[in-house]
């Protein structure tokens, strides 16, 4: 891990919390400094997520994102490299250069940096090596629970990144799937449909708020995604995620989304109303940013801009809202 990197996560991290540190970002700075020094190698500056809680006592947790070409450009690793992956690593960049990396994530808000999750972003992967990537992520059982969940995916849906959670009570799977703009209008006109397809997974629905939360994301103006955990009977966790994806756009348009009329405010509000959020969103136009720095030889644009909100729902209740903050640098 070369200071440079680190220097320019800490730039990263002061920007964006330097005016909301307090509200939303909680005392966990160090750990996560120190995570992000374990999840990197020599000079590579990964796409950087912070994962805030809109509820309870300020804290966050840490994902850290390394990209295809990167990958692919600097291989062969050690074994101890992101954080002991380098098997994984070496493997990733012997496959066909598709899909969009891999990332570690770390629950740096409850203190526990030791077993991270591990995502591999298949999104854009015309085919990918499923099995290649639970073995060398040491789950080779888990091929079989993965495959026979993707069968069973509505018409509409297409996986956006799956992994693995060790740290986790069970060591589920987690599975991110992306829902398209047609199915997701359909959702929004007719909740029943959406509660269709969640039984076609294999997803209970329990109760009125499962439906309307899934109405609330379907009928923004948003991207939608669901994240589930398989567990290891092939059953599927008692939790989901419904998520509004936002466009990745210049700070100067996002930033309306966030004002008292724009489309995350009104979801703001609903998470406000179903008391999983208070009055901490608002300071998420705080850690909006984009600036321009030189880096050496290289002029770099340093930016963070919220992509999702994620809604969990269980057992008829929602539990949780967090926004998902994204930073990094870009070459001018």
């Amino acid at each position: 891990m070369s200071a440079n990197a680190t220097m320019l996560y800490k730039t990263l991290y002061n920007l964006a919390s330097k005016d909301a540190e307090r509200d939303l970002f909680g005392t966990n700075a160090r750990l996560a400094q120190e995570a992000f020094q374990r999840a990197t190698w020599d000079t590579s500056v990964p796409t950087i997520w912070f994962e805030i809680p809109l509820s309870g006592p300020p804290r966050f947790d840490l994902h850290v994102a390394h990209g295809n070409v990167q990958i692919h450009e600097r291989s062969p690793f050690s074994p101890d490299a992101m954080d002991r992956h380098g098997e994984l690593l070496n493997w990733y960049a012997s496959q066909p250069r598709e899909g969009g990396g891999l990332a570690l994530a770390y629950d740096v808000g409850d203190g526990r940096i030791e077993a991270p999750a591990v995502h591999v972003n298949v999104n854009a992967a015309k085919a990918f090596d499923v099995e290649g990537f639970f073995l060398h992520a040491g789950r080779p059982e888990a091929t079989a629970l993965y495959r026979n969940f993707a069968r069973r995916l509505p018409q509409g849906w297409h996986i956006w990144y799956f992994g693995v959670h060790p740290g986790r009570s069970g060591a589920p799977i987690r599975v991110d799937c992306f829902v398209n703009k047609s199915v997701k209008r359909a959702y929004a006109v007719e909740p029943a449909a959406f509660e269709k397809d969640l039984q076609r997974v294999g997803f209970s629905v329990d109760g009125s708020m499962t439906r309307c939360v899934g109405a609330e994301v379907a009928a923004s103006p948003f991207g939608m995604e669901l994240q589930f955990d398989i567990l290891s009977d092939g059953a599927l966790g008692q939790t989901m995620g419904v998520s509004a994806q936002f466009p990745l756009s210049a700070v100067s348009t996002a930033r309306p989304l966030w004002e008292p009329t724009g489309g995350a405010a009104q979801l703001m509000e609903f998470a406000v109303r179903s008391q999983v959020a208070d009055a901490r969103w608002r300071r998420i136009r705080d850690t909006m940013f984009s600036t321009a720095v030189q880096n050496g030889n290289i002029l770099q644009a340093l930016y963070c801009i919220p992509m999702f909100v994620k809604l969990r729902v269980r057992a008829n209740r929602l539990l949780d809202a967090k926004v998902y903050l994204q930073a990094g640098a870009v070459d001018l």
